[in-house]
């Protein structure tokens, strides 16, 4: 199945002219990013496979290893990945199988467990870290600092909208 944009225009003007107040561009816009995102996702787990693992996984790896201490509360990597507790846990308990991180008390607060990167995890990271970059990298090469912060504005508007 391949995607087409002039297919997707097409299918908006006549949608326009059959629904009142329908917007052509913010669908056509919605669905654009609804594509790319996928397409996006799909490339960055495509790398990732050869590695064993997929992107929620790498995203929780590197959100362990840039905390201070590489030591994140669950909570806090929930909240960093948009994703349930219960999912935080899943990838959690995961990467502690994994031997990637381990659970340790919160010397601060006893009744919470920490997350703490291990040397295996930190290895693991410097070992694939420099593919997947230079695969993530072909898809954004043609992009300037300016495209980067215009398209970072436009996303923080919509996002900041909803909620």
């Amino acid at each position: 199945m391949s995607f087409s944009q002039a297919e997707l225009v097409n299918a908006l003007r006549l949608l326009s002219g059959r629904l009142p107040e329908f917007s052509e561009q913010q669908t056509q816009a919605g669905r654009l990013l609804r594509v790319v995102t996928e397409r996006l996702s799909s490339h960055l787990n495509e790398s990732l496979k050869e590695f064993g693992i997929n992107e929620n996984l790498w995203f929780a790896m590197m959100a362990v290893y840039v905390s201070p201490n590489s030591e994140i509360l669950p909570s806090r990597l929930s909240d960093l990945m948009d994703l349930t507790r219960t999912s935080a846990t899943r990838l959690s308990d995961e990467m502690v199988e994994r031997g990637w991180v381990e659970r340790h008390i919160n010397q601060q607060d006893r009744r919470q467990i920490v997350l703490k990167l291990t040397p295996e995890g930190e290895a693991f990271i410097q070992k694939i870290w420099p593919q997947i970059s230079s695969k993530s990298g072909e898809a954004w090469e043609d992009f300037t600092n300016e495209d980067y912060a215009q398209l970072q504005h436009l996303l923080s508007k919509l996002l900041a909208k909803l909620g």
